[in-house]
C-alpha cells in the first residue's frame, strides 16, 4: 500500500492543501451549537448536509429528537471491499464563562500551531477531518470498494440519542471509527458507560416543627423523620461507601483505578420553616466499567441501600424508592472496550505507524462517549480523535495542527487499506 501511487497522491494532496482542513473547522467552529440547550443544530446540519452531497454521498437526515437531526452521508464502494463508519457529534458543550476567553469562542484563529475555537477539539476537528480526506479523495479521483458512512449527529454533549438512533436505523459496517478527543491523535481508549437515578424519601405523614422533639429526643415516644436527616445521614454515606469499595475492587486493564464513580449532583426536600421535611429527593449518576453490565451495577446500587435502609428502623418501615434513568432521552452512555486484536483496530493502528513513524498508544479514560452504542450493535469500533481531553469544555479550546494533519494522513491510509482502492 506504501508504493501505491494513489496512496502517495492522496497523502501528498493532504499535505498541499492543509490550508483547506483549516478553513472547513473555522466553518464548523462558526455554527454555534452548544448543548445545552441543543436544539441549534439544523444551520450546521444543513451545510453538512450538503458538503457530504458535493462528495457524491447519498444522504439521509432525519430527526434524532423533534426538530433536531441527524445527517447520515453513504459514499457507496465498488463492492469488495470492507465498510467503515465515520461518526461525529456537531453539538460542542455548553457556553460557560465564555467571557474569559482570549477572542470570542465562536471565532477561530490559528495562534502558535493550534487552531482555536468552541468545539475545535471535541469534537469538530474530526468531522472536518472526514470531509477533508473524502474530498482530497474525490479530487484525485480515488474509488473505495468498501462503503464510507459519515454520520454527523446531535446530542451527545447531553448523553441524547443521535448516534443511538443511526444504529436504530440500521446503519451498520464492519468497523467504526468515534473521533472523540483523546491525546492529539495518539492514543485508542476504551471509556466508561454512565446511568442516573433518582431516589426518593417521602414520609406518608407531615409533622408540624414543635413535633421535632417528640421523635428525635428521649422519651417523646412518637414516630417520625426528617427526610432531607436520612438522605444526608444513611443514603448519602452508603453510596459514599459502595464507591470506595469499587475503587479497590473494580479493576479493568486499560482503565485507572477508580472509574467506578457514584456521585450526587442534586438535592432536593423541605422548603417550610414550620414543618418537619417530609420529602427529599436525590439525583445520581453511576459510572460503570467496560464488560459490566448495565444492570448489575444497578442492582448492585439497589442492594446496597436496601441493607443500609434495613438497619435503620423508619427507613425499614418507609423505604426509599429509586427510578433509574428517569429521562430516557438524555444522559444514556454505554461502555465501549477496546480490543486490540480486532482487525480493524490493528488496522489503524498499523496506518498511523504508517503515517508517522510513532506508535499509538492505547489507555482508558473515565469519560462518556458515544462509541458504546457501537459495541451494543455488534459493531467493532475505535474511539480516536485529533482533539486533546485536556482541552475538551476548556477555556480556550484550541487542536493542534500536527494533532489534525496526523490524523488526516492516518485516516486516509485506514481508509485505502480497510475498504481497497478500486481500480
Amino acid at each position: 500500500m506504501a508504493d501505491n501511487p494513489k496512496v502517495d497522491a492522496l497523502l501528498k494532496k493532504l499535505d498541499a492543501k492543509r490550508e483547506d482542513l483549516y478553513q472547513v473547522l473555522k466553518t464548523l467552529i462558526r455554527f454555534r451549537t452548544p448543548n445545552p440547550p441543543g436544539g441549534n443544530e439544523g444551520e450546521a446540519q444543513r451545510w453538512m448536509s450538503g458538503h457530504l452531497e458535493k462528495l457524491g454521498m447519498k444522504v439521509d437526515t432525519f430527526d434524532a429528537l423533534p426538530g433536531r437531526p441527524n445527517v447520515v452521508g453513504v459514499l457507496k464502494g465498488t463492492g469488495g471491499g470492507k465498510s467503515v463508519i465515520l461518526n461525529g457529534h456537531i453539538d460542542v458543550c455548553e457556553d460557560r464563562l465564555i467571557d474569559k476567553w482570549k477572542r470570542s469562542p465562536y471565532e477561530p484563529y490559528i495562534e502558535n500551531g493550534a487552531l482555536f475555537g468552541k468545539g475545535s477539539a471535541d469534537m469538530k476537528g474530526a468531522l472536518a477531518s472526514f470531509l477533508f480526506v473524502l474530498k482530497c479523495a474525490r479530487e484525485l479521483g480515488i474509488r473505495f470498494k468498501g462503503d464510507i458512512t459519515v454520520e454527523s449527529v446531535i446530542g451527545e454533549e447531553m448523553g441524547e440519542p443521535g448516534t443511538k438512533r443511526c444504529v436504530e436505523k440500521g446503519y451498520r459496517a464492519d468497523f467504526a471509527i468515534v473521533g472523540e478527543s483523546a491525546v492529539g491523535a495518539t492514543v485508542l481508549f476504551a471509556a466508561v458507560g454512565l446511568t442516573t437515578a433518582r431516589l426518593t424519601i417521602e414520609s406518608p405523614y407531615t409533622l408540624h416543627l414543635q413535633e421535632r422533639r417528640f421523635f428525635k429526643h428521649a422519651g417523646g415516644g412518637r414516630e417520625g423523620a426528617n427526610c432531607i436527616e436520612k438522605m444526608a445521614t444513611v443514603i448519602i454515606p452508603t453510596l459514599n461507601d459502595l464507591e470506595s469499595s469499587w475503587a479497590v475492587h473494580k479493576k479493568h486493564p486499560l482503565m485507572p483505578p477508580g472509574q467506578a464513580m457514584i456521585n450526587v449532583f442534586g438535592i432536593t426536600g423541605g422548603g417550610n420553616i414550620f414543618f418537619i421535611p417530609d420529602r427529599s429527593v436525590i439525583e445520581f449518576v453511576v459510572y460503570y466499567l467496560p464488560g459490566e453490565e448495565k444492570a448489575a451495577v444497578q442492582q448492585e446500587v439497589e442492594d446496597k441501600i436496601r441493607r443500609a435502609s434495613q438497619a435503620d428502623e423508619w427507613l425499614r418501615k418507609y423505604p426509599p424508592a429509586i427510578q433509574w434513568e428517569p429521562e430516557p432521552e438524555t444522559y444514556q452512555f454505554i461502555p465501549s472496550d477496546l480490543d486490540t486484536g480486532e482487525p480493524g483496530v490493528k488496522t489503524l493502528m498499523e496506518c498511523y505507524h504508517q503515517a508517522t513513524g510513532k506508535k499509538l498508544s492505547t489507555g482508558g479514560r473515565g469519560v462518556i462517549v458515544d462509541s458504546g452504542w457501537f459495541s451494543a450493535a455488534g459493531i467493532p469500533v475505535a474511539t480516536y480523535g485529533p482533539g486533546d481531553a485536556y482541552w475538551a469544555h476548556r477555556i480556550d479550546e484550541r487542536v493542534t495542527l500536527e494533532a489534525l494533519n496526523d490524523y488526516c494522513r492516518t485516516l486516509a491510509l485506514f481508509l485505502c487499506r480497510w475498504c481497497g482502492l478500486s481500480e
